[in-house]
């Protein structure tokens, strides 16, 4: 059964927490929740110094985002944890929300955060390290798909903006459900992307389209929809799902540059024309202007039970 929560329900801390693991839901000059124009192709093993980086600076930057911290308080609590947990963090890149789980389960306790990148989690070491919680904290090299560790050995687990990415995130979640011992809580958050809203009355086809080439450099742009049937065939019980929705009112010079990125993507492949384009980030931008402008996307979070005997 999924059990739909009320997303305006308490969130946990009063002080906000860090989101977790960055993701293509903010372009590299903007933290804006829902524009996919960091490519799942980028979050690859091949990628230079300089372009990792680059990577760990977005996700330092998507670290100040009031929605992703309200939407990571939310994932916390639905983790369920507390002192002496064990508890792992899949994908945690440049380790946003490794002090907020030590806290949680104290001295006695430990968080493993996990992701592929030595450099990102060089970049958590220094974190943990300054936050003062290294003692409870573990960084391991390796794959969400194959996760090292032994079968229910962990209390819960938890994974954010990771799965959008993965060419197989039932596996990621399976996995998940597997290194958990039975009544402990599995915990993912993903935006749906692919249902992201503007109004544009003049041409909703054309902010579609721009809406659609935005979202082909991403793996699976719909998986926060897809969380309910995903969790479901991984045999997770209890599913609880709490849609979190954003909600912008202006339309800035770095939203209107990477329309007119995209929107000339669009005219190389003979789908759009450029004076369409123009007209576009033109209405928008003075809509913004006039108090008029609108642009809706939604993240959902998804917390799952391991099943014991007898469920």
């Amino acid at each position: 059964m999924v059990d739909r929560e009320d997303p305006r329900s308490p969130a946990g801390p009063t002080e906000p927490v860090p989101p977790g693991p960055g993701s293509p839901t903010a372009p590299a000059t903007t933290e804006r929740f829902g524009y996919a124009n960091l490519a799942s192709h980028l979050w690859s093993s091949s990628l230079s110094e300089a372009e990792r980086e680059n990577l760990a600076r977005l996700l330092e930057a998507q670290n100040l985002d009031p929605f992703l911290q309200i939407v990571a308080r939310r994932s916390i609590e639905l983790l369920r944890i507390g002192p002496g947990a064990r508890v792992l963090d899949v994908g945690c890149g440049t380790g946003v929300l490794l002090p907020a789980l030590a806290e949680l389960v104290g001295s006695s306790g430990k968080v493993v955060g996990l992701d592929y990148a030595p450099d990102l989690l060089a970049k958590a070491h220094e974190r943990v390290r300054d936050a003062g919680c290294a003692a409870v904290v573990e960084l391991v090299e390796g794959n969400a798909a194959h996760l090292p560790f032994e079968t229910g050995s962990f209390d819960a687990a938890h994974i954010e903006r990771v799965l959008m990415h993965l060419p197989d995130p039932g596996a990621a979640i399976s996995e998940m459900r597997r290194i958990v011992r039975p009544g402990g809580w599995v915990v993912a958050a993903e935006p749906d992307n692919a249902g992201i809203r503007v109004d544009l009355p003049g041409d909703p086809e054309g902010m579609a389209l721009l809406t659609a080439i935005q979202m082909t450099g991403m793996t699976n742009p719909a998986m926060g929809i897809e969380l309910p049937r995903r969790f479901a065939t991984a045999g997770l019980v209890e599913t609880q799902i709490v849609p979190m929705a954003d909600f912008l009112d202006e339309y800035d010079a770095d939203a209107a540059a990477l329309d007119r990125e995209i929107g000339a993507d669009a005219v190389a492949r003979g789908l759009m024309t450029a004076e369409r384009v123009e007209s576009i980030i033109s209405y928008l931008t003075e809509a913004s202007r006039r108090g008029e402008y609108a642009w809706f996307g939604m993240m959902v979070i998804a917390a799952g039970r391991v099943p014991i005997d007898g469920d």
